[in-house]
């Protein structure tokens, strides 16, 4: 009798069936663990570029501007006004600037520094109480002009997202921005990160 060399039916759906179980066991997990990994994504790049900005503007001796437009990416972009496009804040974007006319808004004659596609990952970032900031004017000591008292930013989505996947920023008119997580949304127990 010769040996043969393969498998066989019966051994090949074995196979597939464990391997369907096991997709389907850790299917569940890893969407959250997408879904927490975008919103991270997206807190740390707008956290990275208001620590940019607010550099840039003790480098550049003030006016520098990080605000929400429209669309960033326009051949002349804009800062936003209102609460943006659906009303989903600074998803659509954002500019950070030198205000070098100080005009509190991006033209011509002013420097951009950075730019921030439409973020797609995330359906909200808004202001507490579903209003949105529009826009952060760092002075020459790093602090915020247009901010009097702490202001809290929100990343939403439209799905469900456990305690440890929420997020929430807050931004002292002394320029700093910290995050708060696992499903706390005040900022008195903010910790640096």
């Amino acid at each position: 009798m010769r040996s043969s060399r393969g498998v066989t039916a019966i051994e090949l759906a074995t196979v597939i069936a464990i391997l369907a179980i096991l997709s389907a066991l850790a299917g569940p997990s890893f969407v959250n663990l997408i879904r927490s990994n975008n919103v991270s994504s997206v807190v740390n790049t707008f956290m990275s570029d208001m620590r940019f900005a607010r550099s840039e503007a003790i480098r550049r001796g003030g006016a520098v501007i990080m605000c929400r437009s429209n669309v960033p990416e326009a051949a002349s972009p804009t800062c936003g006004t209102g609460s943006g496009p659906n009303g989903n804040g600074w998803v659509s974007g954002w500019l950070v600037f030198e205000d070098r006319d100080n005009s509190n808004s991006y033209n011509s004659g002013d420097q951009l520094l950075r730019i921030q596609p439409a973020i797609t990952t995330v359906d909200s970032f808004l202001e507490s109480g579903g209003s949105s900031s529009t826009k952060f004017e760092f002075t020459a000591n790093g602090r915020m002009k247009n901010l009097s008292s702490a202001t809290q930013l929100q990343v939403g989505s439209n799905f469900s997202m456990t305690n440890a996947q929420q997020r929430t920023l807050c931004v002292s008119p002394s320029g700093r921005v910290r995050v708060v997580g696992d499903g706390t949304t005040s900022c008195s127990t903010a910790t640096d990160r």
